[in-house]
C-alpha cells in the first residue's frame, strides 16, 4: 500500500515514527510534517508550556538531532531523527502544513495515499484531503475518546485524578477533531513518580501498536470495526491558572530522567 504518516515536528512523534517503520516496511510511505500542534501561543504563553515545548520541540530539533545527524552513528538497532530516516531509510520527509489546498492537497493527490495515518499532526484535515486516500484517515489520539478530546488530553487525566491514561485510534471522516468512529484503545497506569513529558511518551507504544495492527488489518481486506463516538469534551490549551494547579498537587513537566532515558533510544546498542 502507499501510505501518508502525517505527523508534528517533534520528538514524541519521531519516537512513534520509529516504533510505526517496522510495520510499514512492505508499503511504500511518505512523511509529512507540521511544526504545531493547535492554535499558536506567544508572549502570554505560560511558563510551565514553554517548558513542555522546549522539551518536545525546541532541545531535539535545535540541538539534539543535528548533534546525533553530525555524529554519523551506525543506524541499526537505534532510533532515527527525520533527516536519518530520509537519509537511511530512503523514506521522502516533507512540510505538510496545511493538506487542503495548494501545495499541500497537490501533493496528497499526486501520491494518491490508500491510507493516511495522522499522529500528533497539527492540522486539521478537511473533505478535499480526506476524499484521497481509499482506506481513509487514521488518526492515534493520545487521550481516551470521547472523555479527552483536544490537545493535551494526558494533562487533563491527570488533573481529574484519573488513575489510567490511554490513547485512541479513530477515523477521521470529517472537519470536527477527535470525534470521528473509534477503532481500539489502550490503556496506560498512570505513574505518580514520571513527569508529564514520560506520561505522553508512555502512551505511544501501545497506540503505535493498535496503529500497526489496523494497517495489517487493512492491507489483508478486512474491514476495521468502529463504535460511534458519543459525549465527551473538547480542551485547548491549560490556561496559566491550571498550570499552576498542576504543579501545586506535586506533577512535574519534565524532569532529567525523562532526557536520559529518552535519548538513550538514539544511541547505538554495540
Amino acid at each position: 500500500m502507499k501510505i501518508l504518516c502525517c505527523l508534528n515536528a517533534d520528538v514524541v512523534s519521531n519516537v512513534a515514527l520509529n516504533l510505526l517503520l517496522p510495520a510499514l516496511a512492505r508499503h511504500e510511505v511518505r512523511v509529512g510534517l507540521t511544526t504545531r500542534i493547535g492554535t499558536a501561543q506567544h508572549g502570554d504563553e505560560p511558563f510551565p508550556r514553554r517548558e513542555l515545548r522546549a522539551a518536545e520541540q525546541l532541545l531535539p530539533l535545535e540541538v539534539i538531532f543535528p548533534l546525533i545527524e553530525r555524529a554519523a552513528q551506525p543506524n541499526d538497532a537505534r532510533c532515527l531523527t527525520f533527516a536519518e530516516v530520509e537519509r537511511a531509510r530512503g523514506i521522502p520527509v516533507r512540510p505538510l502544513p496545511n493538506p487542503n489546498v495548494g501545495d499541500g492537497l497537490a501533493f496528497l493527490e499526486a501520491f494518491a495515499p490508500d491510507l493516511i495515518l495522522s499522529i500528533r499532526y497539527g492540522a486539521i484535515f478537511k473533505a478535499a484531503a480526506i476524499a484521497v486516500p481509499t482506506l481513509g484517515v487514521l488518526n492515534l489520539h493520545a487521550g481516551l475518546l470521547p472523555a479527552y478530546r483536544g490537545v493535551l488530553a494526558t494533562f487533563r487525566a491527570l488533573m481529574a485524578g484519573e488513575r489510567e491514561i490511554g490513547c485512541t485510534l479513530h477515523y477521521i471522516t470529517d472537519g470536527t477533531i477527535d470525534t470521528g468512529p473509534a477503532v481500539s484503545q489502550a490503556r496506560v497506569a498512570v505513574d505518580e513518580r514520571r513527569s508529564l513529558f514520560a506520561q505522553v511518551l508512555s502512551l505511544y507504544p501501545p497506540g503505535v501498536a493498535l496503529t500497526a495492527d489496523a494497517v495489517a488489518r487493512l492491507e489483508a481486506g478486512e474491514r476495521l470495526e468502529t463504535r460511534v463516538q458519543s459525549g465527551g469534551s473538547y480542551y485547548s490549551y491549560p490556561s496559566a491558572d491550571e498550570w499552576d494547579e498542576f504543579l501545586r498537587r506535586g506533577w512535574r513537566v519534565s524532569d532529567a530522567s525523562d532526557f536520559r532515558e529518552l535519548y538513550g533510544k538514539y544511541l547505538p546498542t554495540g
